[in-house]
């Protein structure tokens, strides 16, 4: 008598499958949203809505994930292993930005930050080379300088007992070293005028473009160096312009052999 063998096939989850395909497919429209922004090929409110594109799939390859392993765990189905990596997928691409919203939470929610709240340095070149849809360019003042002072009261101006122009090249010296795209540069002819250097920097997150002016004023004893850092699109700066405004002067008195404060 021979004896057969029942194979019983166990079944794939679809939702396992479907799972890992969504994370999967969340990477590139998330990336190609901070790449189409990095390189200008999109303004600002296209490529946000394409990288919460992706981190909406992201999110939802999460919720797949978990009702598949549920189903899994309870039904004994095939599909573990891609429910694992399609976790670790969207977990990969949802941490960053979660961890950046806790940060912003935890900070004011501004985008312009100076060293000089009664008399910030103004922008020029740069009035001219930004959207009509970028923040604006005029200080709020108020509630907003209120905001500053409480979360950041290190941002402060910077003297030094040198010549305008010695101040001035070594500013120049250390945004050329930061690689920003300088838009004008005004040096101080001897204290004649104030000296100014404009510029573009990328800041957090997804490479924001936030813009910078540099003030550099003759003073009785020596120069007065003010700084001003402004994000071009977004409400919160997640503390960027003051990382930058604060990395900047504190390089700055180290190369000038002073203490920052």
């Amino acid at each position: 008598m021979i004896r057969r063998r029942l194979y019983i096939e166990e079944r794939m989850s679809q939702l396992a499958v479907w799972s890992l395909r969504t994370a999967v497919f969340a990477i590139p429209v998330t990336v190609l949203g901070v790449a189409l922004y990095w390189t200008e090929t999109l303004d600002f409110e296209a490529a946000i809505r394409t990288v919460l594109a992706g981190l909406g799939l992201s999110a939802l390859a999460l919720l797949l994930a978990l009702a598949a392993f549920i189903v899994i765990w309870n039904v004994g189905l095939k599909g573990l292993g891609r429910v694992i990596g399609a976790a670790v997928l969207a977990a990969f691409m949802l941490a960053p930005p979660a961890a950046i919203a806790a940060l912003g939470l935890r900070l004011p929610a501004i985008h312009d930050v100076t060293t000089d709240v009664e008399d910030p340095p103004t922008f020029r070149a740069l009035g001219f080379a930004r959207s009509r849809a970028a923040n604006p360019l005029d200080y709020a003042g108020g509630e907003v300088t209120r905001q500053q002072q409480d979360a950041y009261p290190g941002i402060k101006p910077i003297e030094f007992d040198a010549t305008p122009d010695e101040i001035y090249n070594s500013l120049v010296s250390l945004v050329t070293r930061r690689k920003w795209h300088v838009i004008g540069a005004t040096p101080p002819r001897g204290g004649l005028r104030e000296g100014r250097i404009e510029a573009v920097a990328r800041g957090l997150p997804f490479g924001l473009r936030e813009d910078i002016v540099i003030r550099v004023r003759p003073t009785e004893s020596g120069v007065r160096v003010d700084m001003r850092s402004v994000s071009r699109h977004g409400e919160r700066d997640f503390g960027s312009n003051a990382r930058r405004i604060d990395s900047l002067l504190a390089d700055l008195a180290e190369e000038r052999g002073r203490p920052r404060r």
